[in-house]
């Protein structure tokens, strides 16, 4: 699935999607990348992808 990561600082609150204004919320996902995993989020409303900056290390 070829998709565009955003990344996105997320203040004090990330609920609003910041492309489609879709404001309930977002689905995760996790990818690993080299010795980490990131916390990726996903608008249910405009599918868009979002990276806040949240690793952690993989197992």
């Amino acid at each position: 699935m070829d998709y565009k990561v955003n990344k996105v600082n997320p203040g004090d609150e990330f609920r609003i999607c910041p492309s489609c204004g879709y404001r309930d919320g977002f689905h995760s996902m996790f990818r690993k990348e080299g010795g980490h995993m990131k916390w990726l989020f996903i608008c249910p409303s405009c599918h868009n992808v979002f990276d806040i900056g949240y690793t952690a290390p993989s197992f």
